[in-house]
């Protein structure tokens, strides 16, 4: 197995509007339209820890697939969807997230089970490593900063690291990177857990259980029952989409 990556302009260009929307879709998600139009200079100054947690978590997520997808000589490559992109802008005004602005394609004329399995894996495994990074980092060189449009959430966002206005940089890197692999860990097409679980049920479960473990600490132990209704949404949503 050998690992390398290559990313040619124009994978670079589509990864580079990629992260800068969903950083701007999340960014939208907490400020609102009128904190954004309210306190634009608040606003353009929240992106840039925004752009650091859930950018890297995204486009990192991604590149474990190429990196992995590549070592078992598969080729693989990240392709923008802009139907995606826009409908994820479009939502986040109304303070949801369909996080879909593109994903790595991957080409290979055979590929096995555990293979395909082994690269799902490797997206939410890169964003539990992050979390953890986060975490660290939270205790190492917490980075704190107040804005006047996240007051109004008083400790609504505490688990996520928004506290009275207060936005804790590194625990809410934490927390949506825990939030970023439980979600792609819910086994219904095309998300990574359908891939996880037909190659292997109890790496699935023992992964998903490490993930939900740590939801529950950083965030909340309530995570376990909001990711249990997100799966029952999605399973069915799937199964009525791709049946």
């Amino acid at each position: 197995m050998k690992l390398g990556i290559s990313i040619d302009r124009d994978e670079a260009v589509q990864i580079t509007i990629s992260v800068l929307a969903i950083s701007l879709a999340m960014a939208l998600v907490f400020a609102g339209l009128d904190g954004m139009l309210g306190s634009p200079v608040e606003f353009l100054v929240f992106i840039p820890g925004i752009l650091v947690t859930v950018g890297s978590g995204f486009i990192l997520h991604e590149m474990a697939h190429k990196l992995v997808a590549m070592a078992y000589g598969a080729q693989a490559r990240f392709r923008m969807w802009t139907q995606g992109l826009i409908f994820m802008l479009a939502t986040s005004l109304f303070g949801m997230l369909f996080a879909a602005p593109g994903a790595v394609y991957i080409y290979a004329p055979h590929i096995t089970a555990r293979q395909n399995g082994l690269i799902s894996v490797a997206g939410p495994l890169l964003n539990l490593a992050l979390a953890i990074f986060f975490v660290a980092l939270a205790f190492i060189a917490p980075i704190q900063q107040f804005f006047s449009f996240l007051a109004a959430a008083g400790v609504g966002y505490a688990g996520y690291g928004i506290v009275n206005g207060m936005f804790h940089v590194w625990r809410f890197g934490a927390a949506i990177n825990l939030m970023l692999g439980l979600f792609n860990m819910i086994p219904a097409f095309p998300l990574d857990g359908s891939k996880i679980y037909k190659w292997s049920k109890p790496a699935w479960l023992a992964f998903t259980l490490v993930l939900l473990g740590a939801g529950s600490v950083v965030i909340s132990p309530g995570i376990v029952f909001g990711w249990g209704i997100m799966l029952l949404f999605f399973w069915v949503l799937s199964k009525l989409i791709f049946r």
